[in-house]
């Protein structure tokens, strides 16, 4: 667990270094020329404080109230926008020392030392940055998000998450702590240290107008095109990382497999043991039918199967459901005919495999030799060639000088769920559990999320309640997927840029492709029939 922390802290410290940090960047040394010697301290503390909290307890916050982010959000932007304010105004700048004057009383009564005002409004200012702030996606972060996903908020989960804002905090402090002390200490830029903290209040305003109409996306796009090795975080050793999230510190290469634990049922083969498989090869594959990454690498997986099969392969598919329906072995059945899956899957339901393999991903791949222990593993898409060439050394066969597919490292939307539980992505409140005709104000921010008419909305899903009901998204990507479950006999309209796509048939719970176009920001439209129920959608830039 320490080096896992102790990678935390690296990535935190390596996120704070990379260009996704410049849209928050000015208001980080804004701190730095506030008043107040102690401001940059209470503003990364409420930083760090605020990011972690958040990051573990957003899920919960807005499955408990109903409340969506979006106004926690909206809050934090105007908090920014008042602080910019109060830079530039001197008279906003006392009435604000005046309101917190109490506060900064009751921290020098509790911590019996004079604490100026400043780092109390730094605290704020902090708190508001942490809400705001998004980081790049790397893996640690991932694993992170992964973890309060499946609801697997533990010590290690909550020790990373701390880890990792106390990483990117400590390189923010020097940065804020910096930049104020320059102006401090230079006679020239002493002299002009009002107007050097107006220019930063109006950087501020900026910066919350940047976050109001998300453009933020927009910039960090840019970044990425420009900066793409480190976005990918390649300088990290990675996939070590992932190795101790994923498999726990019980499960290491080298070492006998788990075994596969209170199956819930097989498709296309008889139940079957590891145990019973020595002398094979056996690919142990984490998956599930309507997720978009576990689908990209089963043409590999049924590939290797084919070709390796009547030399000592053996791929069991582990599926672990991820939604209620995914339960059903009739379903599950359906989706691998219609995928045209050969090899032996079994049903996951009570995740008794995933548990016992200590497994954090889908897809997620567990390469196990001809005496049964584990050779190599491998989290998430990509490392195709790799994962071959293992198969190929443990069947004795020649590698293969093949170079890896190459992948987009162009910015696309995140898996935006729909449910109570995980839908974050709203423009207006949600109201569990019942049926509301809803209606919001155009337009949609990035990634958002909008619904029109009566939806009546449940932990996993949002299902429609008449053929008005509406379904709207910002996306950027160029591929859109969204998982359905039930059937109708009317068809889905689809809608893209305002114009009319296409319409699809709703046949049956699995994952449906709604559109493919240009890669770009579009906005969609879906008019979802009665009786439809909708889970999650999922992107690609292909």
């Amino acid at each position: 667990m320490l080096i896992l922390i102790a990678f935390s802290f690296l990535a935190g410290i390596f996120t704070a270094l990379s260009p996704c940090i410049l849209p928050v960047l000015p208001a980080i040394m804004a701190a730095g020329v506030s008043e107040g010697k102690l401001r940059p301290l209470g503003t990364i503390l409420g930083l760090v404080c605020s990011f972690s909290f958040f990051t573990l307890a957003l899920s919960w916050i807005v499955q408990i109230t109903g409340f969506s982010p979006y106004i926690l959000r909206y809050f934090a932007i105007a908090l920014i926008f008042l602080f910019g304010l109060i830079m530039i105004f001197p008279r906003l700048s006392n009435w604000f020392s005046t309101v917190t004057a109490p506060i900064a009383g009751l921290g020098q009564q509790v911590q019996g030392t004079q604490v100026n005002q400043g780092f109390w409004g730094g605290i704020v200012f902090g708190a508001a940055l942490g809400l705001l702030w998004t980081p790049c996606a790397g893996p640690i972060l991932a694993a992170i998000t992964a973890l309060v996903a499946t609801r697997a908020v533990d010590i290690t989960a909550i020790l990373m998450t701390v880890a990792y804002s106390l990483g990117a905090g400590i390189p923010l402090f020097f940065i804020a702590y910096g930049s104020g002390k320059i102006v401090r200490a230079s006679r020239l830029l002493s002299k002009h240290s009002e107007m050097i903290r107006q220019f930063f209040g109006m950087l501020m305003i900026l910066f919350s107008l940047l976050l109001f109409f998300n453009w933020d996306m927009l910039l960090n796009e840019k970044l990425a095109r420009i900066f793409p090795e480190i976005f990918l975080e390649k300088k990290l050793p990675v996939e070590k990382v992932l190795k101790e999230v994923g498999g726990g510190e019980n499960l290491s290469l080298n070492e006998p497999s788990p075994e596969i634990t209170h199956p819930d049922g097989w498709v296309n083969s008889p139940p079957l043991a590891i145990s019973q498989l020595k002398g094979k090869v056996v690919l142990i594959d984490f998956w599930t039918y309507s997720c978009i990454n576990c689908l990209r690498t089963l043409p590999y997986l049924k590939k290797w199967y084919k070709d390796y099969k009547d030399k000592g392969l053996v791929i069991i598919g582990v599926h672990t459901p991820e939604f209620e329906f995914e339960k059903d072995i009739g379903n599950v059945k359906k989706a691998v005919a219609q995928l045209g899956v050969d090899y032996p899957v079994v049903l996951d339901n009570h995740y008794g495999t995933w548990k016992a393999f200590h497994n954090n991903y889908w897809p997620a791949h567990y390469l196990i030799d001809q005496q049964g222990n584990i050779r190599s593993i491998h989290y998430g898409e990509g490392g195709y060639v790799e994962t071959e060439n293992d198969i190929r050394g443990l069947l004795g066969l020649a590698p293969l000088k093949m170079e890896e597919p190459k992948r987009s490292i162009r910015p696309i939307s995140p898996e935006t769920y729909l449910g109570n539980f995980r839908g974050q992505s709203y423009k207006m409140n949600i109201v569990p559990g019942e049926t509301f005709d809803y209606s919001y104000l155009p337009p949609l921010g990035s990634h958002q999320v909008g619904l029109k008419g009566p939806w009546r909305s449940e932990n996993e899903f949002i299902e429609a309640e008449s053929d008005k009901s509406y379904l709207d998204l910002n996306f950027l990507a160029s591929r859109v997927y969204l998982v359905l479950s039930d059937s109708s006999k009317t068809p889905m309209e689809v809608f893209l840029d305002g114009k009319l796509y296409g319409r699809i048939d709703i046949d049956s719970d699995r994952k449906y492709d709604i559109v493919s176009t240009s890669y770009g920001q579009h906005q969609l439209s879906l008019k979802v029939p009665k009786g439809v129920k909708a889970y999650a959608f999922t992107f690609g830039d292909e």
